[in-house]
């Protein structure tokens, strides 16, 4: 019984590791985008969103930008922002996702990763926090 119990921790303790080291591998960003650039005129409007270093930046309802990892946890296919709902979507697989990454429907129960952003005038700086 005692080996079953110890089989059974060892497991947990990989599990959490292998978790940890998923978080932790997420690649580091520090870059900025000039809003007054053309290709980059989409994030003046609400709702507006691109894609960057397999980043998608957008512009939510409340004026913010925002900026999450482009590919769904669930399946790896590109997500868009839908500013009708103020969500985002799995163009695959339908997950939805709110403006912070966090799964709210669908097969998707990890969150997007979340980058930082902060505008400096017509400067958008995006960063791993």
């Amino acid at each position: 019984m005692s080996r079953l119990f110890f089989v059974l921790i060892l497991v947990l303790l990989i599990t959490v590791h292998w978790q940890c080291e998923q978080v932790d591998s997420q690649q580091r960003v520090d870059f900025y985008i000039d809003l007054t650039d053309p290709q980059y005129q989409d994030l003046y409007l609400t709702g507006g969103y691109i894609y960057v270093n397999s980043i998608m930046v957008f512009k939510g309802l409340d004026q913010n930008y925002y900026a999450l990892s482009q590919y769904c946890t669930n399946d790896v296919c590109m997500v868009q922002y839908q500013v009708a709902f103020n969500e985002v979507v799995c163009t695959c697989d339908q997950s939805h996702f709110d403006v912070y990454g966090n799964p709210t429907f669908g097969p998707a129960v990890y969150p997007l990763y979340r980058y930082a952003t902060s505008l400096y005038g017509s400067m958008l700086r995006i960063y791993t926090p």
